[in-house]
């Protein structure tokens, strides 16, 4: 378990780099991330990489760090967070549980050689106008996940499905060394269970296997059993769960 366990806090590792905050502190082991408030990934605690101060110490300055930016504090906690009281600890400080999520990995290889017609590539911009309309953000969430999507180390690929000259779905890919990261795949509701998704998902790793790439990676919500049928067709596993504690 513990080899397995290194394996995923390198997996974290490369989350981060994909999915990129606008600030990361390493703290005594955790990495405390801030991105405006934009997705609980970018702003929260990560404990994963062990721990040597008296916990309440470390729990307190992080709650410090977070008021500082008018931001709530929030814990993202996985099977292998350290110390492993911590989840206790924050139970008891009266921290709420939310979003319990799951980690999913696939290896990449030719069996996704064939091509989708549907699937266009475009730029950085088309894709933006694309993913706003199929997902509204208010103002300062937009500039958040435009600066996130721009920020994201290594290659990234914009992938849509048009018809009558609209966007009706979309997905983002983003490679970093031999690991590709799908997120942001959405479908207008009214173009759903046409297999749009699977068609993005597919493209994506097609174009990552062309670059190097030979894992896969995402995130999804564990109630999302639609989303999970579907990456699992696709060769996904679930790799490990994670979940967020929200500060009282």
């Amino acid at each position: 378990m513990t080899d397995l366990w290194t394996a995923y806090r390198q997996l974290e590792r490369t989350m981060y780099r994909a999915w990129p905050s606008f600030e990361a502190i390493e703290y005594d082991g955790w990495v405390v991330r801030f991105a405006d408030g934009y997705t609980k990934r970018a702003n929260s605690v990560n404990p994963q990489f062990g721990s040597t101060l008296p916990l309440p110490e470390k729990i307190a300055h992080c709650e410090g760090l977070y008021a500082e930016r008018g931001l709530p504090t929030i814990f993202r906690l996985t099977p292998f967070s350290q110390p492993e009281d911590l989840d206790r600890t924050l139970t008891a400080a009266g921290y709420t549980a939310l979003d319990r999520t799951l980690v999913m990995e696939a290896n990449v290889d030719r069996r996704l050689d064939t091509e989708s017609e549907r699937v266009v590539h475009v730029s950085d911009e088309a894709w933006r106008t694309a993913f706003d309309r199929l997902h509204p953000l208010g103002p300062s969430d937009r500039a958040a996940h435009h600066r996130i999507v721009r920020t994201a180390e290594g290659a990234r690929c914009f992938a849509t499905v048009e018809q009558h000259d609209e966007s009706i779905a979309c997905g983002l890919g983003v490679l970093v060394d031999d690991a590709v990261g799908l997120f942001d795949l959405f479908t207008a509701e009214a173009s759903r269970r046409r297999g749009h998704g699977a068609a993005i998902a597919r493209s994506i790793l097609r174009w990552a296997y062309g670059r190097g790439a030979r894992t896969a990676f995402l995130q999804v919500h564990s109630q999302n059993d639609a989303a999970r049928r579907l990456y699992r067709r696709l060769g996904f596993e679930i790799a490990y769960p994670y979940w967020y504690r929200l500060a009282p």
